[in-house]
């Protein structure tokens, strides 16, 4: 604390009770507040012997544990001890943490030996990061491919695609809401939702002026809070009018997503 100047980065580690949500809201601040601190991304450290058993927890007044939380909610995943399980064990490892967030990248180590530039600069909550959002909705795709998201204690991600242009942004944006803050999906009887995660990339509505074909709407969110920002992708066809949506969060029913979707906002979509 005695340099003087600005810091370079801060890295804040948490208890392993912490919950990582508040946090992540705490740092994760409007351009227009003016603080040079922002949120870079969410690191979670898994104990490749024994997280298994810490997700399984049930916990009185919870309605998922510390471990999913930290394991939904990250950007980078680090599979620490792989030396205490077998190659069979540890592929199974990565399905199931996969089958609870398929966007964040996993590294398998021991003895915490990571490279640093993999839990620096990660930009995860950049909302004009358009490719990499890009890069992480192609994972979802290739993961489903794969494996079929089996719901592993009822959190997994969801990936909802359409390719339909949107007349207005507000009946989707109304729908997030809904979501995030009300627990619940339009137009549905169902029980409460939990939201940990939101990304989106949305191609802009037809209200919106395009004065750049490679102009996307990006939106970033965590747990209650949720931002949408323009942002320019580099890797994107000009001609590409898709959008994605990506959820990571508890009792997300796909079937009753994609009924909201289809009687509520009127979109033709598929849903990963």
């Amino acid at each position: 604390m005695e340099k003087k100047g600005k810091f370079d980065y801060i890295l804040l580690e948490t208890s392993g009770l912490a919950d990582p949500g508040p946090i992540a809201s705490m740092f994760w601040l409007d351009d227009g507040l003016g603080s040079e601190i922002y949120l870079d991304g969410i690191v979670t450290l898994v104990d490749a012997k024994h997280i298994k058993d810490y997700m399984k927890e049930e916990k009185k007044d919870l309605m998922m544990n510390e471990a999913l939380k930290q394991v939904a909610i990250a950007d980078r995943i680090v599979i620490n001890k792989k030396d205490l399980i077998t190659d069979d064990q540890l592929r199974q490892l990565q399905e199931d943490l996969s089958s609870i967030n398929s966007v964040a990248d996993m590294m398998v180590t021991e003895r915490s030996r990571i490279p640093l530039d993999y839990i620096l600069d990660i930009k995860a909550y950049d909302v004009k990061n358009v490719d990499a959002l890009v890069y992480q909705t192609n994972k979802i795709n290739e993961h489903a491919k794969m494996h079929a998201h089996e719901i592993s204690h009822g959190v997994q991600t969801v990936c909802i695609q359409f390719d339909q242009q949107l007349d207005k942004l507000e009946p989707l944006e109304y729908w997030i809401q809904d979501l995030l803050w009300e627990k619940k999906i339009q137009g549905i009887e169902s029980d409460p939702v939990t939201v940990l995660r939101l990304k989106g990339i949305i191609y802009p509505p037809k209200d919106k002026t395009l004065s750049n074909t490679k102009k996307r709407l990006v939106i970033q969110g965590v747990q209650a809070l949720y931002d949408i920002q323009e942002g320019y992708s580099e890797v994107e066809e000009e001609t590409n009018t898709s959008s994605k949506i990506v959820l990571i969060g508890k009792d997300l029913q796909k079937d009753q997503l994609s009924r909201s979707l289809d009687n509520v906002l009127k979109i033709k979509h598929n849903i990963l």
